[in-house]
C-alpha cells in the first residue's frame, strides 16, 4: 500500500505543475470539461505507451531523443496555433480530436519520453508495479478535476476568463515549443559539426 501511495504522490507532482500539457487540457476545457479530460486521456495514454516502450526498448530510443524534441517543438506550436484560433463558442468540437491531441502532445513531448526513459525506468525498477497503479491513478483523478475547475471558471468568469484562460494556455504551448525546438535544433547541429 505504501508503494501505491508513493505512486500516487509522484503521479500528482508530474500531473499538477504547470506546463504543455496543462496548458492543452486548459483550452480544452473552456470548451467542456469532457474535452479537457479526454486530452489528459490521450496524454495519460501516451504515458502507457512511453512506459512500455521505454521497458521494452530503451537502447533503441535513445538515439532518437533529438528528434522527438524538434517533433514535440512542432506540435506545441501548431497546438498553440488552434488555441490561439479557437472561439468562445467552439463546444461543437469532436471530442476524439481531443484525445488524439493529449496523445500526440505526450508521445511526442520530450519531457514525457525522457522522464520515461530515465526517472520512470527507476522508479519502477526501486518501487516496482505498485507504483505505477498510484501514477495512473493520480492522474485519473487530476485529469477529471482540473477540466471541471477551469470550465467553471470561464462560466462565473465569462469572457474575460476565457480570455485569460486561452492567453496563458497558448503563451505556456508556444514557449515549451520553442523550448523544445532550440534544444533539438542545437543537439542535431552539434551533431552533424562532430561528423
Amino acid at each position: 500500500m505504501l508503494r501505491f501511495f508513493l505512486g500516487m504522490a509522484l503521479g500528482f507532482s508530474l500531473a499538477v505543475p504547470p506546463g504543455p500539457m496543462n496548458a492543452l487540457i486548459a483550452a480544452e476545457s473552456l470548451r467542456s470539461p469532457r474535452h479537457g479530460t479526454l486530452v489528459g486521456a490521450g496524454a495519460m495514454t501516451a504515458d502507457a505507451i512511453l512506459m512500455i516502450i521505454s521497458l521494452l526498448l530503451y537502447q533503441l530510443i535513445k538515439p532518437f531523443i533529438d528528434y522527438i524534441y524538434l517533433a514535440g517543438g512542432a506540435i506545441m506550436m501548431y497546438l498553440a496555433y488552434g488555441v490561439v484560433h479557437s472561439a468562445p463558442a467552439q463546444v461543437s468540437g469532436k471530442p476524439s480530436v481531443s484525445y488524439v491531441k493529449g496523445v500526440m502532445m505526450g508521445i511526442t513531448n520530450p519531457f514525457q519520453v525522457g522522464w520515461w526513459v530515465t526517472a520512470g525506468l527507476s522508479f519502477i525498477s526501486v518501487f516496482g508495479i505498485e507504483s505505477v497503479a498510484g501514477l495512473f491513478t493520480a492522474i485519473i483523478i487530476w485529469i477529471t478535476v482540473f477540466p471541471v475547475l477551469v470550465n467553471l471558471g470561464k462560466k462565473y468568469g465569462g469572457s474575460t476568463a476565457f480570455t485569460i484562460i486561452k492567453i496563458i494556455s497558448a503563451a505556456a504551448i508556444i514557449g515549451f515549443g520553442i523550448y523544445f525546438l532550440v534544444i533539438g535544433m542545437d543537439s542535431v547541429i552539434k551533431q552533424a559539426l562532430w561528423r
